[in-house]
């Protein structure tokens, strides 16, 4: 099955819009393949489930976005983070995993994601409207 792609797809995939913008079509149109879709659908928000720090490869994945000029087209919102912002002098964790958490959160922030920081995202201001496309990515979403 082929993948249907428009102008504007093809204008993205090929670097047109940016480095940041190029690597992630082509993450899309590499899974959209496997999955076997025929073609992408436009969104009218989406939901980042990547925001807890498991280790270098996930914050080097994002910084590489924002260093490419990333930025989300659509509103985005944000699951967790790996501690609390409003209550900072709770974290318990080792500084050499505290530094990259907190830089994870403030890169996703730097891409333009909203700081909702919740695994129930449709419980703010951007829950969708009945018929519309969403990406979310989430176990209680």
């Amino acid at each position: 099955m082929t993948l249907e792609l428009t102008a504007g797809d093809q204008s993205m995939l090929q670097g047109e819009n940016g480095p940041a913008v190029a690597a992630a079509m082509k993450i899309l149109v590499a899974f959209s393949k496997a999955v076997g879709a025929r073609k992408l659908l436009d969104i009218a928000g989406a939901h980042i489930d990547g925001c807890l720090y498991h280790g270098q490869a996930g914050l080097d994945f994002v910084e590489r976005l924002v260093e490419g000029g990333g930025s989300v087209r659509v509103p985005t919102t944000l699951n967790v983070g790996s501690f609390d912002l409003i209550h900072p002098g709770l974290v318990k964790m080792p500084a050499a995993e505290e530094v990259p958490a907190r830089r994870l959160m403030k890169a996703h922030l730097e891409l333009g994601c909203q700081a909702t920081f919740t695994c129930a995202p449709y419980q703010t201001r951007f829950r969708p409207a009945f018929g519309e496309q969403i990406a979310w990515g989430e176990s209680n979403a």
